[in-house]
């Protein structure tokens, strides 16, 4: 093994966002949880908080959780748009199936992230202690100052903006300021091309608020560690990174 694949596999790593299941057009993907789980053994990623690959399929991230139940976290994804069926959905999840938390994909689904039929879903959230994890970084639907507004209506639940803006500088910048403004806001860097907008956001919205994910099927888990890897930190601030910060989020340590 070459020092710079010893160097890449010796971090413990949690990723903090990756999907199992079937994606149609644009995407034309499939990944599966046995593909999932020889992914993270090749990868050294001991956890993988998991979602499906749509409201209705969140069996499929139940059924994965039960076949490996020490490597799957799974979230219950929740479209919005449902209203009652959907909150009642969540609670069911939360209440009978123990899901780990929530997780919401305006972009998706079409509704926007600050929209009003969001609250009752944060509220279930607050009621069973549970984090929510949101898309964030198209507009019209899941803009970060959009996602800022959710997180200021609702101080006492943290929020992961997963992608940390996305593909946009502006977004990107965005993302960090929001996540400075309000303390229960959170960062995950899947998707985001910038590196050192992962040391940015590490040195100036906390130490503790940014965490690493991978995105599967739609990122690679090289691509993602790599810009973890490089972004400019220190080997003891790329384990906050890569798996401290998920680990404490979630309860773990």
């Amino acid at each position: 093994m070459s020092d710079k694949s010893a160097h890449f596999r010796s971090f413990r790593k949690i990723d903090a966002h990756s999907h199992i299941g079937f994606f149609g057009d644009p995407f034309h993907v499939n990944f599966t949880v046995d593909a999932l789980i020889e992914q993270m053994d090749t990868y050294a990623i001991e956890k993988t908080i998991l979602c499906s690959a749509g409201c209705t399929l969140n069996d499929e991230v139940e059924n994965a959780r039960r076949k490996f139940p020490s490597r799957i976290v799974p979230l219950c994804w929740v479209n919005a748009n449902l209203g009652q069926a959907a909150y009642d959905m969540l609670e069911h999840c939360l209440r009978d199936q123990h899901f780990a938390g929530v997780k919401m994909q305006p972009l998706f689904d079409a509704f926007v992230a600050d929209s009003e039929v969001v609250d009752p879903i944060i509220d279930i959230a607050e009621e069973y202690s549970c984090p929510v994890f949101i898309h964030s970084g198209h507009p019209p639907f899941s803009l970060p100052w959009q996602i800022g507004l959710l997180a200021e209506r609702h101080p006492n639940v943290p929020i992961v903006m997963v992608h940390m803006g996305h593909g946009h500088g502006v977004y990107i910048d965005a993302a960090i300021k929001m996540a400075k403004k309000f303390d229960n806001l959170f960062l995950e860097t899947s998707g985001m091309p910038m590196g050192c907008q992962i040391k940015n956001a590490y040195l100036r919205v906390g130490s503790e608020r940014i965490m690493f994910g991978i995105d599967s099927p739609f990122h690679h888990p090289t691509v993602e560690i790599q810009r973890v890897l490089s972004c400019g930190l220190d080997d003891v601030q790329l384990e906050d990174v890569l798996y401290n910060n998920a680990a404490k989020f979630m309860g773990w340590k």
